[in-house]
């Protein structure tokens, strides 16, 4: 078997995708909360069900009126959080068999790849007395309640409340964990194990990468190890430069869930958006299709692995 420094080396640079043939234009009229939606989405399987979830924690876009009246940044500034209709890339998940589950919540609203406890002191008005557990990251306002947006732009012109804080962690945070929690149970007592597979969007040059796609293990400990070189060699099969860990290891889902030792095997996926994504003169945004295609590849080869450990008993 290959090693892993043979399967995860970069590939050669990749000529500019093409964006002549984007099906679908998304702008921010849909970025508007709407009472069909809940707070998390699960899409079953359609086809023979495997013990893998597709995770996609940072693509929802229901921003409600409250927070939108809240906030002092424009819609547009706002959604540059996102990582951008990663929910759609990976769409087809359940008809290879995975189940897949997606925040509608956006993640300036509230993180759910950070732990719940995870928030700056600074951005809540009563903290003091309350036993919070910030992180670098969450000090700097990108905690489990973020207090900034991309580029560092702060959200609010005034502090939060705990009891606002904790509303927020209660309404969007919780379910969604008690959700996914749910899911991985479900699976290891029904198969024995569960794989994870954790979406998300990066833009491109992230602490100079050249990367178009980052893996992330937790330098080895999140996830068995014939996964990530599953998923390594699909993604290279798809002519993507693949990167391990670096500059993203993965965040709390990873880490939590990630569980090897138990069967619990999770990976968080970063993709490069500009090889997606084009933002367009007149506003608006469209999706490549032939990219699609190439993650809608990953998910039926990483499906056919997790198959393949299930056949194996």
């Amino acid at each position: 078997m290959p090693r892993v420094s043979d399967i995860l080396i970069p590939m050669l640079d990749q000529s500019p995708p093409s964006f002549r043939d984007i099906s679908g234009t998304y702008d921010d009229s849909e970025a508007l909360e709407t009472d069909r939606n809940p707070v998390v989405l699960v899409a079953r399987p359609t086809a023979n069900a495997i013990p893998l979830i597709v995770s996609s924690p940072h693509s929802g876009r229901d921003y409600t009126a409250e927070f939108l009246a809240r906030v002092r940044l424009p819609l547009d500034v706002l959604r540059s959080g996102e990582d951008f209709h990663v929910d759609t890339l990976v769409a087809s998940a359940p008809s290879h068999g995975a189940t897949l589950v997606s925040a509608t919540f956006p993640r300036v609203m509230c993180d759910p790849n950070r732990a719940s406890l995870d928030l700056d002191p600074s951005l809540i008005a009563d903290a003091g007395a309350a036993e919070l557990m910030p992180t670098a990251r969450g000090r700097a306002g990108l905690g489990s309640v973020p207090g900034v947006v991309s580029g560092g732009r702060q959200l609010y012109s005034a502090k939060l409340s705990m009891a606002e804080t904790t509303a927020r962690l209660r309404r969007y945070w919780h379910p969604y964990h008690g959700t996914l929690t749910s899911i991985v149970d479900e699976m290891k007592a029904q198969y024995g194990f569960c794989v994870l597979l954790d979406m998300h969007s990066m833009p491109p040059g992230v602490d100079g990468s050249k990367a178009d796609c980052v893996i992330g293990d937790r330098f080895g400990t999140s996830s068995n190890l014939h996964y990530v070189q599953t998923l390594a060699r699909s993604l290279l099969a798809q002519n993507m430069r693949v990167a391990r860990n670096h500059p993203f290891a993965g965040g709390f889902i990873t880490s939590y869930y990630g569980r090897p030792e138990e069967r619990v095997s999770t990976m968080q996926l970063e993709l490069n958006r500009a090889l997606y994504m084009n933002r367009r003169a007149g506003g608006g945004c469209g999706l490549n299709p032939r990219f699609a295609e190439k993650i809608d590849r990953v998910i039926a080869d990483m499906a056919r692995c997790v198959a393949e450990e299930v056949e194996k008993g």
